[in-house]
């Protein structure tokens, strides 16, 4: 069971991505706004610029975060694959409104991202990078993983332009309201599940 949420929520992480970020020219923090910021100069694949930039933090994962290495690994080159593959079938029929885009977009993946998160699992980029700055240096891990997100965005005004700079952080914003929404519900289920009868048999 674990294994197919897993795989549910990258692809519909990725199929969020394709169909309103991409068509719209806005993006994500981390090494996934550095891969569509490619994708755009360069109309490379999108999972194999995802696979290469995140490529050197898994190295150093390997060698010094064995852990969060195992724990991310598989969810990168899944995600990667996926984002390769979907990429020139999803991208044509996507939806070209940047609030759309930014807002449902960002909401869309941030579900994707809360599901992922509550098993324990990370795409790489920012939240790998984050985790390993907070188990290295004891920083806030929200707040590592805040800074390595959103320091591609001064670069991505001179790259994608101003206005869609400002519908990215919108992504980012509504992404993280997403993964809230998600956490809550979780605690809500469990809650419930904890107070509900039980019945004992006699």
């Amino acid at each position: 069971m674990r294994m197919l949420l897993l795989f549910f929520g990258i692809v519909f992480f990725a199929v969020g991505n394709l169909l309103f970020a991409v068509p719209n020219h806005i993006m994500n923090g981390g090494m996934t706004g550095l891969s569509l910021m490619t994708y755009y100069i360069f109309h490379t694949n999108i999972g194999l610029n995802l696979f290469l930039f995140n490529l050197p933090l898994f190295l150093i994962a390997f060698f010094y975060f064995r852990e969060l290495f195992y724990k991310s690994i598989v969810s990168m080159i899944i995600l990667s694959l996926v984002v390769g593959i979907l990429q020139d079938y999803l991208i044509p029929y996507g939806i070209h409104n940047m609030w759309i885009g930014s807002i449902v977009g960002g909401f869309w993946m941030g579900i994707a991202l809360g599901i992922l998160a509550k098993l324990n699992a990370s795409l790489g980029g920012g939240s790998l990078a984050g985790k390993m700055l907070h188990q290295r240096y004891g920083f806030s891990l929200s707040a590592s993983i805040f800074i390595v997100d959103s320091s591609v965005f001064p670069l991505s005004v001179f790259v994608i332009g101003a206005r869609e700079t400002m519908f990215s952080i919108i992504l980012t914003a509504t992404s993280a309201i997403g993964v809230y929404l998600v956490g809550k519900i979780s605690e809500w289920i469990h809650v419930k599940e904890e107070s509900a009868p039980t019945l004992v048999a006699k």
